[in-house]
């Protein structure tokens, strides 16, 4: 190269920790006192969201939670042996250290680099309020299922049963250990689909109704799956087949088909049971006997109280507390799909 010549430099675009980011209509649209208490609880929320994350496993690393409660079901079963030593005070003193080691560079971080946008700060938020919803589920429905009255009949029922248990079939340390762990599994992928699994077996759904935590209506409800809309007919009878659609929002992606394994499917009835698409969806008997009344499926608008003409109705992160608009506490939606058709009956069939 000569002399005289300058080099050749490449412009790149500048990095992302020197972009400035742009949240400056939320910001200017939020009280000022409101933004100084976020920005100041903003390191408890990072702190408090890693330990929901790692109570519902939902962190990047699932065999990090395996690892830590592996450790945390040694020490529960072998807690005798390790308390007649010194191994206990020695692991006390070094969790201490690893906590306090933890909130510190937590601190550190958010106050040395750059400070959070408003938006990030909500989006924190956020995700705090729904991680918190889904550890308060199991316990509201528990509330709905048993009233006080018959929770109290049923830990009558149970408390002799736990007595003999714990004096003659397991101590009660091991009761302990194996309540810990169903606890802390609980909102593990697949431990709620063993759950789902149980619930298929109809001697598990006859002793929960023999002990009346489902709802008798409900039950008697759950195999009325199509409308029947006129039965004297020449041709047979009239039935409207109706399915439901459902779509959970996620952040980033909006609204999606995606839901959690352990709820309702994407399609189903009106009695939750899984149902195929509209596009797909096939008679229940023998497809001669059937004949369409309507040449597509048609969205009940209805089912919204004819709000908007996509029919969706909004609910919240657990399917509750109906909103025929969209929301910022919407999470979930539903819509109703249906469809007229005639079931014809031949005479060979009368007889």
């Amino acid at each position: 190269m000569a002399e005289d010549e300058e080099p050749i430099v490449a412009n790149f675009s500048p990095s992302t920790a020197s972009t400035p980011r742009r949240s400056a209509g939320l910001l200017a649209n939020t009280n000022p006192l409101i933004s100084s208490t976020l920005f100041k609880v903003y390191p408890l929320f990072v702190i408090i969201n890693e330990l929901l994350e790692f109570l519902l496993w939902t962190s990047r690393d699932p065999l990090l939670n395996a690892l830590y409660l592996s450790s945390l079901y040694i020490i529960v079963l072998f807690s005798d042996t390790l308390l007649s030593y010194w191994y206990i005070p020695v692991a006390a003193v070094v969790m201490y250290c690893s906590v306090n080691y933890y909130i510190n560079s937590v601190f550190i971080d958010v106050n040395g680099t750059e400070n959070p946008t408003i938006d990030e700060v909500l989006i924190n938020l956020e995700n705090f309020c729904i991680r918190m919803e889904a550890l308060r589920a199991p316990l509201d429905r528990i509330l709905v299922n048993f009233p006080p009255k018959k929770l109290l009949s049923v830990l009558m029922i149970l408390t002799p049963i736990h007595i003999l248990i714990l004096k003659y079939l397991i101590s009660p340390k091991n009761f302990f250990l194996v309540c810990l762990i169903v606890v802390t599994n609980f909102h593990t992928l697949w431990f709620q689909a063993t759950i789902r699994l149980f619930w298929r077996s109809a001697i598990i759904r006859k002793l929960l109704n023999y002990l009346q935590i489902t709802d008798s209506e409900n039950v008697s409800k759950f195999y009325h799956n199509y409308k029947i809309i006129k039965e004297n007919n020449d041709n047979g009878k009239i039935i409207q087949f109706q399915i439901l659609e459902h779509q959970r929002r996620w952040i980033g992606l909006g609204w999606t088909n995606q839901l959690f394994p352990y709820e309702r499917s994407n399609f189903t009835n009106e009695n939750l049971q899984k149902s195929e698409s509209p596009e797909d969806f096939t008679f229940p008997f023998n497809s001669t006997q059937w004949q369409w009344l309507e040449e597509q499926w048609s969205i009940d608008t209805t089912f919204n109280r004819n709000k908007s003409s996509q029919g969706w109705c909004f609910y919240d992160n657990y399917w509750r507390n109906p909103l025929y608009v969209d929301s910022l506490s919407s999470y979930t939606r539903s819509r109703k799909w249906t469809r007229k058709a005639v079931l014809v009956i031949t005479d060979d069939e009368m007889v």
